[in-house]
């Protein structure tokens, strides 16, 4: 994936653009600030195995089955995360998929400057009234509203 820097966002090499946000993850161990990609093809947030350890997530008993970013199929452990602040917006008991995050895929997000062990996933920002906002690169809010 080759990346280049245009007008403060980050475009991959065919002109997309990389969504990304700041988070705050707060287990029952440790809070962490990270940057992380926003990935809309993701329905779950994913948390890196070794991240979910240090901060202390509460794992559900589920096992999730997904296919990951490489096309591999990957069986996750569903997990609620205390707080996810996303872009502002505080989610308490968020739930998440954890699994180990291939080491490439680390290497393509640290490449892009975001943090390599959690991408923010449909069901995340949905919660958070957010949408995408692909000419910023960043997450904007929106009026929720029930049809």
């Amino acid at each position: 994936m080759k990346v280049f820097k245009a007008c403060g966002t980050i475009r991959v090499k065919g002109g997309m653009t990389l969504v990304k946000a700041k988070i705050r993850l707060s287990g029952e161990r440790e809070t962490r600030f990270l940057t992380a990609l926003v990935d809309t093809g993701a329905r779950m947030t994913l948390i890196d195995s070794s991240l979910a350890e240090r901060i202390g997530v509460q794992y559900t008993g589920r096992t999730i089955s997904f296919i990951s970013v490489s096309g591999h199929a990957v069986k996750g452990l569903e997990a609620l995360v205390l707080e996810l602040e996303v872009a502002g917006e505080v989610l308490k008991y968020e739930a998440v998929a954890v699994a180990s995050i291939p080491e490439k895929v680390k290497e393509a997000l640290r490449g892009s400057g975001m943090d390599e062990n959690v991408i923010i996933g449909l069901l995340t920002i949905e919660r958070a009234s957010m949408i995408p906002d692909t000419l910023t690169g960043t997450l904007r809010k929106v009026e929720s509203f029930i049809l």
